[in-house]
């Protein structure tokens, strides 16, 4: 290939000679994937993009620097392929890896961009986002008290991290929800452990949860089922939930401790062969062969969790139960490009032992998908590596049935839908109001000093009593908290659109395009009369409402205590607020009904 190599004046940037030799080193990586008559057009394609970049840098009226027009093709170019491929400058790429070591600031969330909206794909377990009850599908709407419409994910997490101990105020809207929902989060430093918590519960049954699959999960997990193992127990509980996944040797590394030797845990297959490639368990298990295992997960799990739990599904080693998982499978990959620039890459799709895409359709499509922020699956062979860019797939929903190693059938389209399906019990709305405005961990920070003082212990016999719970009712007072039943947002509703208007104004004031009711002086006066008495009777159904839970208002306030005392990871923390867990105790159940759990492993007929 042959072009005209006339200089042109760019300055410090050589900028023709930057992207002939891009169509070099990429022109000889496309014959090695796909070498048709496609790649004439892509060398005048690129030819174009050159000429079009060195007009405007010489001609346009004011100028335009050659690392602004290029940052600006490459921002496109990523625009139109899937959320989970990104461009990284030196400090960009720097957080990554931060991320993936397991350590960083925040309030605790993975984030993403779906239908064009900031979203929150998960919150981790004890951190200022999960103690103040954001939920994975909110809806970020404003930072701040700014809309985040059209912001970049960047852009949002530069907003949401900050200096720890300030605090950021967030808007969200939830479905099923008719308002906003206002958040004021306290920032702190995030830490990350891949296994904060494993015991035994019910005298026999084990459990171990895993939060994320950063570089020691697959240590810390071994370390776990021995300890479990020696300690007696007939069955295991792993625990995946809310387990946005992380790394894919981990994944590998975490499905060898329950799979047998040389079993396929998951394939990869994309558009260049070399991403076309299978992972197979290198190792005997460490927990025995004949012991049953119950693996829970819900929408939150996503990629690697997705990958060990469709493995142990596939092998019938063991019932997944809990709620469908998120169905992100797609492999990133990290390409050098330069010194300080790198470009992580969608290379290909994850795959389960008998065929199934993890992947969900509609993840594949930018603004319709979930790039996860904190924890991103990467495919760290990749590092430093060459490649071409993958074009973004066109997927179809798949209804097929694959079939397990027993037989029994599993169904296509996206993540990995359990065994048996246990939906987890909700919040009442006032405990969820609670949390919303950290009201919890807000009153033991306040009261937890004085009770040391006092020498109050807070251990396994530690309750709410009356004085505190009437300590907290006041702190609520203090902090102006507020909660509206549906009959007061009617109400209010109802007030709006009334207006109290005495005279005809000379413009018709108008709420939703409607006319306000314009009123005398005398019928003012007795719907304000009215609505006294109606809001007296409101506050009495607000009791009435907060009394009914009151119980479970005093449970949630002894948790922030025991998280003040003790930390997030402490086992009587874990064990206080495992306690409720419908969808544990339906998998103690489970495994401790040997002819039920091998039911579910058996095909139907």
């Amino acid at each position: 290939m042959s072009t005209q190599t006339k200089k042109h004046p760019l300055g410090k940037t050589p900028l023709l000679g930057i992207v002939m030799l891009v169509v070099v080193i990429t022109g000889l990586m496309a014959d090695k994937v796909r070498p048709d008559a496609e790649d004439d057009n892509f060398y005048a394609d690129i030819i174009r993009l050159d000429n079009v970049t060195t007009k405007i840098h010489q001609n346009y009226v004011e100028e335009v620097s050659s690392k602004d027009l290029v940052d600006k093709a490459i921002e496109g170019m990523i625009e139109i392929l899937d959320p989970h491929t990104s461009y990284f400058e030196k400090k960009q790429f720097e957080e990554l890896r931060i991320h993936t070591e397991g350590k960083f600031g925040g309030l605790g969330i993975q984030i993403s961009i779906r239908e064009n909206v900031l979203t929150v794909m998960t919150p981790i377990g004890g951190t200022p986002a999960s103690r103040a009850g954001i939920r994975s599908g909110d809806q970020i709407i404003k930072i701040e008290g700014k809309s985040t419409k059209g912001i970049k994910l960047d852009e949002a997490v530069g907003k949401l991290r900050g200096k720890p101990g300030t605090e950021v105020s967030i808007t969200v809207r939830r479905k099923g929800e008719t308002k906003p929902l206002h958040f004021t989060i306290t920032r702190e430093i995030i830490k990350i452990k891949s296994v904060p918590f494993s015991g035994v519960f019910d005298d026999s049954i084990g459990y171990i949860r895993l939060n994320t699959f950063s570089q020691e999960a697959g240590d810390e997990i071994e370390k776990s089922v021995k300890t479990l193992v020696k300690k007696g127990i007939n069955g295991l509980v792993l625990d995946l939930r809310f387990n946005p996944g992380g790394l894919l040797p981990q994944a590998i590394e975490v499905s060898s401790k329950f799979l047998p030797k040389k079993s396929l845990v998951v394939s990869t297959r994309g558009r260049a062969p070399g991403q076309n490639k299978e992972f197979y368990v290198k190792t005997s298990p460490v927990f025995p062969e004949n012991m049953p295992l119950v693996v829970l997960v819900n929408p939150a799990s996503a990629s690697a969790s997705e990958i060990v739990a469709g493995a142990i599904q596939d092998w019938d080693r063991g019932i997944v139960l809990g709620d469908t998982t998120f169905g992100k499978g797609s492999v990133q990959s990290i390409l050098y490009l330069d010194k300080t620039h790198h470009i992580k890459l969608t290379t290909a799709f994850y795959y389960t032992p008998s065929g199934r895409c993890i992947n969900k359709p509609e993840n594949d499509v930018r603004g319709n998908g979930d790039a996860q922020d904190d924890q991103e699956n990467i495919d760290t062979a990749s590092l430093g590596s060459q490649a071409t860019s993958v074009e973004a797939a066109d997927t179809v929903q798949d209804t097929s049935a694959y079939r397990t190693k027993n037989g029994r059938i599993v169904l296509g389209g996206g993540g990995i839908i359990p065994d048996t399906i246990v939906e987890p019990e909700s919040f009442d709305d006032i405990v969820r109001a609670l949390f919303g405005r950290d009201a919890f961990f807000k009153f033991a920070n306040l009261q937890h000093p004085m009770l040391k003082k006092a020498k109050a212990p807070i251990d396994t016999g530690f309750s709410i009593n009356d004085k505190l719970y009437a300590s907290f009712r006041a702190f609520l007072d203090s902090i102006d908290f507020e909660y509206k039943t549906m009959a007061d947002i009617a109400f209010d509703d109802f007030k709006q659109h009334a207006g109290l208007e005495i005279e005809k104004p000379d413009t018709a004031d108008t709420i939703d395009n409607e006319p306000a009711i314009v009123l005398t002086q005398q019928e003012k006066q007795e719907l304000e009369s009215i609505s006294r008495g109606i809001e007296r009777l409101l506050a009495q159904e607000r009791k009435r409402e907060f009394a009914e839970v009151e119980q479970e208002v005093r449970k949630y306030i002894r948790e922030a205590f025991l998280v003040r005392e003790y930390g997030q990871d402490n086992e009587l923390v874990y064990r206080t607020k495992l306690a409720d867990d419908v969808q544990l105790k339906a998998a103690l159940e489970l495994l401790s009904d040997k002819n039920l759990y091998a039911s579910i492993l058996k095909p139907k007929k």
